[in-house]
């Protein structure tokens, strides 16, 4: 494996060529070497995940949020690195020429924000956020999907007609826990080609890791894709929203290009990466991706050592960072301005947002959900 990026930080991976190219727009070959690199280096995994996070944040002028890592004139470069970036590739050059291309801040001119204009309303359709279609396209509804690949393959059907949930093994022993009113469907291709089942309905899908076949839901306009986890997805027809929540592992959703299904591929658009605790809502109408924080974080099961979660007269970053610990969740602050602030407190069943209330009113801080990540405001605190 590439040791490069065995030291990179939050803000050099976001400065590197190769991760802005995979982010605004991912490869095949780009997505096995990061999910290479991941897995030879687990312990870079949240540096990696909040440089995704920061890219996103300078894409959609979340200037609070990306001056946590950037100050103004790196923003400026970074915005440049990207528009570089996208201009390689879509002139071809996505490969080498781009990675050599020279590199040079912009001027602080009229061109520089109209450039910066650009370049974040393009990134912003390349990130997968906001994905405008024709007026020509028509919505990914489940009926007509299985009735295109009838046309081609024979599909076996699984409707839930009980009046309680109803579990379904697929042939790989991956399992689906349907809701009333809902159904799995898949090909005879199924285990052999891929791995893609299409859903109508409410599931919570068990998939059984298999690193050679990736596991696709398709979901009228969004997919999922996973190695191994266990998620929900929620896609009626006649629903405004599509949600899909981590329960355990990681997925990728995309928006779906209708005229890509059943090819047991992922689609060419980014990705949104979602980590245990966080959904993501897909608005129908306004095709619009909204990631948050699940309405009650859970610890993870997969911790080997939970935090107590009490303090005497500690520091305030001891408990970001067994917030950190314990959820799974991103915490986002300054630690120079919380090196002196400090708190005692002991905490039992409270949730999630009621201890950070705590802890930030004790400390003269305030936070904000953004992006699936909390993000810590604070003047700091006199020694």
């Amino acid at each position: 494996m590439d040791s490069t990026y065995e030291h990179f930080g939050t803000v050099e991976f976001v400065a590197d060529d190769r991760f802005l190219r995979h982010q605004l727009a991912p490869s095949a070959d780009s997505t096995a070497f990061w999910d290479e690199y991941l897995r030879a280096y687990p312990h870079k995994n949240t540096e990696w995940q909040q440089a995704a996070e920061l890219l996103n944040a300078v894409l959609l002028g979340l200037t609070s949020y990306s001056r946590t890592y950037l100050s103004e004139e790196e923003e400026a470069r970074l915005l440049d690195r990207i528009m570089r970036t996208t201009e390689a590739y879509d002139a071809g050059m996505h490969d080498t020429r781009a990675q050599e291309a020279p590199v040079k801040p912009l001027r602080r001119t009229g061109w520089y924000r109209m450039a910066a204009a650009a370049v974040i309303a393009l990134a912003i359709v390349a990130t997968g956020y906001l994905a405008w279609r024709p007026e020509t396209s028509r919505k990914a509804h489940y009926a007509d999907t299985i009735s295109a690949l009838e046309s081609t393959s024979h599909v076996t059907r699984h409707t839930n007609k009980s009046a309680g949930p109803e579990l379904y093994y697929l042939p790989d022993s991956s399992s689906v826990l349907l809701a009333p009113k809902s159904e799995v469907s898949f090909t005879t291709a199924y285990n052999q080609e891929n791995r893609s089942v299409y859903l109508s309905g409410k599931a919570t899908l068990d998939v059984v890791p298999n690193a050679g076949k990736p596991f696709f839901v398709y979901a009228n306009e969004v997919v999922t894709k996973v190695l191994g986890t266990k998620f929900e997805v929620v896609a009626f027809d006649d629903g405004s929203d599509v949600t899909v929540k981590v329960l355990n592992g990681k997925v990728t959703v995309y928006q779906n290009n209708v005229r890509n299904n059943g090819a047991g591929t992922a689609p060419k658009q980014s990705a949104i990466l979602l980590l245990p605790n966080q959904l993501v809502v897909f608005d129908r109408k306004a095709e619009l991706f909204d990631k948050r924080l699940v309405e009650h974080p859970v610890s993870l099961p997969d911790v080997k050592s939970l935090p107590k979660f009490e303090y005497e007269d500690s520091y305030a970053v001891r408990f970001f960072e067994d917030i950190k610990q314990a959820y799974g969740v991103n915490v986002v602050y300054n630690p120079e301005l919380l090196a002196n602030c400090q708190f005692s407190a002991s905490f039992s069943d409270e949730s999630l947002p009621e201890r950070l209330d705590v802890v930030c009113k004790t400390i003269g801080a305030s936070y904000e959900i953004i992006d699936a990540q909390v993000v810590i405001t604070t003047t700091g605190c006199k020694p």
